[in-house]
């Protein structure tokens, strides 16, 4: 069986995209599928291919306009013989040339339906179009939430959408000496007798940022609570974080595993996302026994059970949110500890990595 996968997101670019995209196709290599990558980057290396075990990658570099870049894609892609299926994986020029692409070599199209793709196009009129024709051409759709297989559905009224959630490689997620030596010393410096709420990913307004920084400062908890916001902060909030009351620790983007020990000085992990996917940094700290307190939509809401392995606040209410933080706040370090390791159980037990990898090849097979 063959695959070519396009997409806007793979290592080495960084992000939970590009990790997801990387480990799916891992897992599906390693089951006997060979996989031909076309990588749309921003780098110009020409179609310069590298062979990789079971299949190729090949970065298409974006040109002056998208339909040069797909053209000239195409006239590579036509030299690499024939394919079963067309995989659709993220990103713009992704979601225009894979339908066209499965026509001319008469492969069936799959389309991987991941959060921020979904809920930027749906509400963008020139990408909600172009999103709407490469579903409608796809034989199956995947998506990393079961509240996206829902809007899909009534959305288009297609019966061939399924949730398949993210899984993590627990082999690869085992903290060494060093890294619990360090979040002990780093928590020894940084918190006093403060709890540590960790912040991870992409520091912006629309994953709900400013919100909880609005809704945190309406609190007398800035004696109990030190934030850790590890990514790329955007400057409309630099300002509002420097005057907020909380003290932080503010670092920029960190890779996945060096994120592990960083991972292991917090309390908590906060997803304050308005929307989401499933985000990678709920699977790592939960992996490690960290819980969650998260707002009750999308991948946060597939995965956690409230007041069983974390704490759930309806998505934009501030009141909410304010309740699940005094309420995590009076937990005693047992009962902490206990909604961790409920998280840690329900993770071991069903998003390891080969639970995902076993479920695609359920449909490849």
């Amino acid at each position: 069986m063959r695959i070519l996968w396009l997409t806007e997101n793979y290592p080495p670019q960084r992000g939970g995209m590009a990790q997801s995209c990387d480990r799916i196709i891992n897992g599906l290599r390693k089951s006997g599928i060979d996989i031909e990558i076309i990588h749309f980057t921003n780098k110009n290396d020409g179609f310069n291919r590298k062979q990789q075990q079971y299949g190729g990658y090949t970065p298409s570099a974006f040109l002056e306009s998208d339909s040069h870049t797909l053209n000239l894609t195409w006239n590579y892609v036509k030299t690499l013989g024939s394919f079963d299926y067309v995989a659709c994986f993220g990103g713009y020029l992704s979601m225009i040339g894979a339908p066209i692409f499965s026509k001319w070599l008469n492969s069936k199209l799959v389309t991987f339906l991941r959060g921020n793709d979904f809920d930027t196009a749906i509400f963008t009129p020139r990408k909600r179009e172009m999103m709407q024709y490469a579903l409608e051409q796809s034989h199956q759709i995947f998506s990393v939430t079961s509240d996206k297989v829902t809007k899909v559905k009534d959305w288009l009224q297609e019966p061939k959408v399924d949730f398949i959630p993210n899984g993590i490689e627990i082999e690869s997620w085992t903290p060494s000496k060093s890294e619990i030596e360090f979040a002990e010393n780093w928590r020894k410096e940084n918190l006093a007798d403060k709890l540590c709420f960790g912040i991870v990913g992409q520091l912006k307004a629309k994953k709900g940022v400013q919100f909880m920084l609005s809704a945190l400062n309406k609190t007398n908890l800035d004696t109990k609570i030190h934030l850790l916001l590890i990514g790329e902060l955007d400057e409309s909030l630099a300002d509002e974080l420097e005057q907020s009351k909380f003290s932080y620790s503010l670092m920029s983007f960190q890779d996945r595993f060096q994120l592990m020990k960083f991972y292991l000085a917090t309390d908590a992990i906060v997803i304050p996302s308005f929307y989401d996917g499933m985000p990678n940094v709920l699977l790592e700290a939960g992996a490690l026994g960290i819980p969650a307190i998260a707002s009750n939509v999308d991948g946060m809401k597939d995965l956690i059970e409230h007041e069983n392995d974390g704490l759930l606040f309806e998505v934009g209410n501030e009141d909410n949110f304010r309740k699940m933080c005094y309420q995590f706040i009076s937990f005693t370090e047992d009962d902490r500890k206990e909604l961790g390791n409920h998280l840690k159980t329900k993770i071991y037990e069903n998003y390891q990595a080969h639970h995902e990898t076993s479920k695609y090849l359920k449909f490849f097979n």
